[in-house]
């Protein structure tokens, strides 16, 4: 089974796009292939390698690259981190797999050396904390049969009934999915409960950890409903 792709763009791919690069390979395992791109390549700025160092996190390696269509057409996930990189994308994003994050550009910021740190540290805390939140399924735009392709399905039944009967299907208990998704025990408990609305990018993860492509995923929660008559 294919890696699920990510990629991350933003006007330079010189700060957040790196920034955001970087936590996602930290956080979402092996099971994903991360990439970002800009729709200039300036370079990765030195401060950002600063700040990211200060995380643990070594982005001195990364490159900076111009939008690849190529991997823009294959990437499951495509998140936009600045109107200017939304706007000038040189295809249409999917609606079905894009979301948009505004981040401030910690390059434009002047003043200080101390203000300028400060802001790349700022921006730095910001995207960590989205990409933590929107791994756990906490934020981010929810799944939704009515989005694009989707407009079709409607859920089968209760969907954390669901997620239950396809673990329970797979020998996994709720530890062993966990340990397989890299999510906590509490969230993964909740959602089964359908306290928590999941993300798409939880289904992505999901799939993963139940080794199914997302559509096999998506077929199995969803029923196809496109010749029903109202």
């Amino acid at each position: 089974m294919d890696k699920t792709s990510i990629y991350f763009l933003c006007t330079g791919n010189s700060c957040r796009s790196q920034m955001a690069e970087g936590f996602a390979k930290k956080y979402v395992g092996n099971n994903y292939e991360v990439h970002s791109a800009g729709i200039e390549a300036r370079g990765i700025h030195s401060l950002a390698i600063k700040v990211m160092n200060e995380k643990g996190i070594d982005i001195s390696g990364q490159t900076s690259d111009l939008v690849s269509v190529k991997l823009l057409n294959k990437a499951d996930i495509v998140i936009t981190l600045c109107k200017d990189a939304m706007e000038r994308c040189p295809i249409s994003l999917p609606r079905s797999s894009h979301y948009h994050w505004p981040f401030d550009d910690p390059a434009k910021v002047q003043g200080t050396e101390d203000h300028i740190i400060r802001s790349f540290r700022q921006v730095r805390d910001e995207i960590e904390t989205t990409i933590q939140k929107f791994i756990t399924g906490n934020s981010g735009v929810v799944f939704n049969s009515k989005d694009n392709k989707y407009d079709h399905l409607i859920l089968q039944e209760d969907f954390g009934e669901q997620i239950k009967h396809l673990r329970e299907s797979k020998g996994l208990n709720i530890t062993g999915l966990a340990i397989r998704s890299g999510l906590s025990e509490d969230y993964l408990t909740k959602t089964e409960k359908n306290l928590t609305n999941p993300s798409r990018f939880f289904m992505h993860h999901l799939a993963n950890a139940f080794q199914m492509d997302f559509d096999e995923l998506i077929n199995h929660l969803y029923t196809d409903n496109s010749s029903k008559v109202n």
